[in-house]
């Protein structure tokens, strides 16, 4: 199969793309995934792994979050799966790490994928934008193994232009809310949020104050929030209601699992494992991409109006 220099990938797509990436490299697989689990479709991929780096002598590194109660309860039987088929680089972090980053030789995934149960449902919402730059994916290599030595989370900012001329930036472990500000300062046609869960601290209320901002000059303003799992709809229920409350229209909490974070503004299509949080704000072990392309911000415009639609017709019919 031929990738494009970039691909938008939406929900299942990951895993596919995933897989035939691994299947034809050669020269490096680096795997970051803040939960892993061990699903019949995952443990197929974990064995592509094995064969790369045992059989073809690829360089693989697997580096999986080791705090977070939960994440940790299916991290430890998959670090357990992958050294039982001998695989040597299979580390747990010691801090706490929310990045998805895939590099397969010159192509790089950033996103909201984790190689859990979430990227292979027919029910949840993802979203991760593959990328091929042999100067980007270096970079991110060297990156990767920074971290992976030293689990070291200083700020970091990438920017490039891809042989077609689009142009994009990377942000690992930066405060940003910042950034989504000014891209979101700058709109003039839409700023469309798709987000797993969000807060009230006091930096991104000055955030939601620009998007009604922004709503009042015309620019076309829509919030969706992730409603279907109980932790984050707890949080996510709260901003719906400040955000209500202080003027932006479209707003709605769904009813089907999103796990996507991203935000389009105008022409930039920001992707990452950033939410609108104050531990994300804050700077801990975090990813994310914006890339500048019309096309690619208009199709994805296109998903997120069809998803807005479908979950406040299921939202009317469920109070009706």
């Amino acid at each position: 199969m031929n990738y494009l220099e970039y691909e938008l990938l939406l929900n299942r797509e990951f895993l596919d793309v995933l897989s035939g990436l691994i299947d034809r490299s050669r020269k490096r697989v680096y795997v970051a995934s803040y939960v892993s689990t061990l699903s019949k479709k995952l443990k197929n991929i974990y064995y592509g792994l094995a064969y790369k780096q045992l059989r073809e002598g690829v360089d693989v590194k697997v580096f999986l979050n080791g705090v977070s109660g939960e994440a940790v309860k299916h991290n430890v039987p998959t670090v357990e799966f992958l050294r039982g088929l001998g695989m040597k680089n299979v580390k747990l972090s010691s801090k706490y790490t929310h990045i998805k980053l895939y590099i397969i030789d010159d192509y790089f995934i950033i996103g909201s994928h984790n190689l859990s149960y979430s990227s292979e449902s027919m029910n949840s919402y993802e979203a991760s934008i593959m990328m091929k730059s042999k100067a980007m994916s270096d970079k991110l290599a060297e990156f990767f193994n920074e971290v992976f030595l030293t689990e070291a989370a200083e700020p970091m900012f990438f920017r490039d232009v891809l042989e077609n001329g689009v142009y994009y930036e990377i942000m690992a472990n930066t405060k940003i809310i910042s950034d989504l500000y000014a891209k979101t300062s700058y709109a003039v046609d839409r700023v469309k949020i798709l987000m797993y869960v969000a807060s009230l601290s006091k930096s991104i209320k000055k955030y939601y104050a620009l998007l009604k901002r922004k709503q009042d000059e015309g620019v076309d303003v829509a919030v969706v929030l992730n409603g279907a799992f109980k932790v984050s709809s707890t949080y996510n229920s709260r901003v719906r209601d400040y955000l209500k409350k202080i003027g932006v229209e479209r707003v709605l909490l769904t009813r089907r699992f999103v796990h996507a974070k991203l935000a389009i503004l105008d022409d930039f299509v920001v992707i990452g494992s950033h939410n609108l949080t104050a531990s994300s704000v804050a700077g801990r072990m975090e990813l994310t991409v914006a890339i500048k392309a019309r096309n690619l911000s208009n199709s994805l415009n296109l998903a997120f109006e069809r998803l807005y639609d479908e979950e406040n017709q299921l939202n009317r019919l469920n109070t009706s």
